[in-house]
């Protein structure tokens, strides 16, 4: 019983100490504001960003190489280049199918705004999705943006 009384005593202490500092900061935060110029008070409006994101927390910009599964050959050699100015090159091997099956696309990308840890290549590319991680991309369903549900490699690892 001695216990709960010294545990609400506490509670009790802890929260009055939260609000008395509440009260304290609240008032020179608002004399701050008051001697804001108009320039200032531009930039302090501006809401902060909502979280991370693989756009602003990963270093996604760089090479990004592995081999697709193929059907009908040894694999697909698959170099993606993302660049800082969000273009991207993309190149394609089909291995054992001889040099004329190569092809190279160039264009540009986006971040999804309804999954930000995806990016979506533009028409030259057929609209294909990758998700973004840490030093990888890996292709994704272009409906949905899901992983393939498949035991296969759709990694390319960052090189």
């Amino acid at each position: 019983m001695k216990k709960i009384i010294l545990i609400s005593a506490l509670s009790i202490f802890a929260l009055s100490a939260c609000s008395k500092n509440e009260t304290s900061t609240v008032a020179p935060s608002v004399e701050k504001t008051e001697q804001q110029t108009p320039a200032s008070t531009a930039t302090a409006t501006t809401p902060a960003p909502t979280g991370d994101s693989a756009e602003n927390a990963l270093d996604w910009a760089g090479d990004y190489k592995g081999v697709f599964p193929c059907a009908d050959c040894e694999g697909i050699k698959t170099t993606l280049e993302l660049k800082s100015d969000k273009t991207y090159e993309l190149k394609e091997e089909y291995l054992g199918k001889g040099k004329e099956l190569e092809s190279k696309t160039k264009g540009t990308f986006s971040f999804d705004a309804n999954q930000p840890s995806i990016i979506t290549l533009d028409q030259n590319a057929d609209q294909r999705k990758f998700f973004v991680g840490e030093n990888y991309v890996e292709a994704r369903d272009i409906e949905t943006g899901k992983a393939f549900e498949t035991k296969l490699n759709y990694k390319l690892i960052k090189e």
